[in-house]
């Protein structure tokens, strides 16, 4: 009896110092795990501007997306799609395919650059801008979207439209407006529908003709930030340059200070800047930009 007694009493001794013993570790761990946390957060960026005396009205937090258009292989167009989901506003950089950069290594010019497997980080290091996400289609596509928008231009035209390489460097402005207000008709539809509804409508373009680095949940969030966006708040900016001749081949020469301003003043937060020099950008333009008379407003490229 005793030693079932002496048994039992030794076996709840154990289980008592167990139990104390992995209280005591998970509560290490957990505030292990507390102190890792706090020391990996990142303010947000609201919070760190409240702190440097900024008013909080002029905060924005923005999301930065690569929108390239091909003809198949190679880009005709390409853009910076930059939301602010705080202001609601859509700012984008129409960047000539011809443009000529140097990044890390890369020198070339970025319809160059398309095919290699490092294009989306090399226009990130020439603009110093962080790209949350990627996608790519053909003109054709492009042309059936802007149709199945109900925009009223037909998808061969719009197709046309963006087919058209080589039109900033070549000084075709006639060209370039052209896919200005194709490009404008379809963000107006887009408004209109709004962002889910059109999310909805495109589905099967996005499904099986769009290549991307986004998942599915990337692409519903990218479209639910835009979902306050109107006309109104839509700009599209060519990048600041002109054309140039290097070797035989004609390029678009960016200008590194327009650039910088630029982006600085519609595709950065409040509070950072780069200045020209951080730029992967030879400063080599001289001159003024070409297209820099444009309008800018979608409502006022649409008249």
């Amino acid at each position: 009896m005793f030693r079932k007694s002496g048994f039992m009493f030794v076996l709840v001794a154990v289980c008592v110092v167990t139990a104390a013993v992995m209280t005591a570790f998970l509560d290490y761990v957990g505030k292990t795990a507390r102190l890792r946390v706090e020391a990996q957060y990142t303010s947000p960026d609201y919070v760190r501007y409240i702190s440097q005396g900024y008013a909080f009205d002029t905060v924005s937090t923005k999301k930065n997306y690569l929108i390239t258009v091909t003809d198949g292989e190679l880009p005709v167009r390409i853009h910076i799609f930059t939301v602010d989901a705080d202001k609601d506003t859509l700012d984008i950089l129409e960047i000539p395919p011809e443009s000529y950069v140097i990044a890390d290594g890369f020198y070339g010019t970025l319809r160059e650059a398309f095919s290699t497997p490092v294009y989306k980080e090399i226009l990130s290091l020439v603009l110093c801008l962080k790209i949350d996400g990627a996608a790519s289609f053909s003109a054709e596509t492009f042309g059936d979207c802007v149709q199945t928008l109900g925009t009223g231009i037909m998808s061969g035209d719009a197709k046309k439209s963006a087919l058209c390489f080589g039109v900033y460097s070549a000084g075709d402005e006639a060209a370039v407006k052209e896919y200005r207000v194709v490009l404008s008709s379809a963000l107006s539809a887009l408004c209109d529908r709004g962002a889910l509804e059109s999310f909805t409508l495109l589905m099967n373009f996005i499904a099986n003709r769009v290549e991307t680095d986004m998942s599915l949940e990337d692409i519903v969030s990218a479209a639910n930030l835009a979902k306050g966006v109107k006309p109104k708040k839509i700009n599209i900016h060519i990048a600041a340059g002109g054309p140039s001749v290097f070797g035989d081949e004609r390029i678009w020469s960016l200008d590194p200070d327009g650039v910088a301003e630029l982006l600085n003043e519609h595709f950065r937060v409040k509070g950072i800047e780069y200045r020209a020099e951080s730029l992967s950008i030879p400063a080599v333009f001289k001159g003024r930009h070409l297209y820099g008379d444009l309008p800018t407003k979608i409502t006022e490229i649409l008249k």
